[in-house]
């Protein structure tokens, strides 16, 4: 037993040491950019072009930073299990327009002009108020959306959502990215083994979907992969949610009650 013990902590020093090296490095990347831009900030022959355009990835590569470290805390607390769910009030159409729109805006900062995003949801879906935790939902959308504007070299990325029933919420992220990642993606969202955590995770992307896949399963959702109509991948995980208003839906359509029910 004690040397059953010794093997499993020294596996655990091996594993933890390999993601702090791969997570420093990612780290380093960001924090690299925003220290030689705000240097060349301080370089009086530049023009306002320049200085906006230094701005611009100044401001990204931040966001990028804070956004990282936000997602290794809900990793780290997923992975313990601690991580405590909210329960918000959530305009769902508001919450993917702003992440439509951060990631729209944030799409011409990286130069993916050749990827179109594009949001989809149905009129009545417009109204919907559910009962969920905003932040671990937003997260969830945003790394899959991340992901497939970083696999998607041309052509589409479309996110949406839906009511398949009266409490349960889907959410749909369709790209161009590349068929053949389904089975990679999908080992991702299925492997529960200890020994293929997230510590294991030497990329951003595996990184993304583990994070969204706990962040789904802790709140009780289901997650599929299966092939785009755009000829990449389709992503699509649905949560059951409490209805706020309006409180009967069918396939995203409002259906209005009589005085008799």
């Amino acid at each position: 037993l004690e040397d059953m013990l010794k093997q499993f902590q020294s596996e655990g020093t091996r594993v933890k040491t390999r993601f702090l090296s791969n997570i420093s490095h990612e780290i380093r990347t960001p924090m690299n950019a925003i220290i030689g831009f705000s240097h060349l900030l301080g370089d009086e022959d530049v023009d306002g072009d320049q200085r906006e355009a230094y701005i611009n990835h100044i401001t990204r590569n931040s966001n990028s930073l804070l956004n990282m470290m936000d997602n290794l805390i809900d990793l780290t607390l997923i992975e313990t299990g601690n991580l405590q769910l909210k329960e918000d009030e959530v305009e769902i159409y508001d919450l993917l327009k702003e992440i439509y729109e951060q990631y729209n805006l944030d799409r011409f900062r990286a130069n993916r002009e050749r990827v179109a995003l594009l949001l989809n949801v149905r009129e009545a879906f417009k109204k919907a108020k559910i009962i969920a935790d905003k932040q671990r939902l937003s997260r969830a959308i945003s790394c899959l959306i991340e992901n497939a504007l970083t696999q998607t070299k041309k052509g589409v990325v479309e996110f949406g959502a839906s009511f398949a029933e009266k409490n349960h919420l889907v959410c749909t992220i369709k790209d161009s990215s590349n068929m053949m990642l389904q089975d990679e993606i999908r080992k991702i969202f299925e492997t529960t083994d200890k020994e293929e955590d997230w510590y294991n995770t030497s990329d951003t992307v595996g990184l993304g979907y583990k994070l969204a896949s706990g962040l789904i399963r802790a709140m009780n959702g289901e997650i599929l992969v299966k092939d785009s109509s755009f000829k990449g991948i389709t992503i699509e995980f649905s949560i059951p949610v409490t209805m706020v208003t309006p409180k009967y839906f069918h396939s995203g359509v409002e259906v209005e009650r009589s005085h008799e029910e």
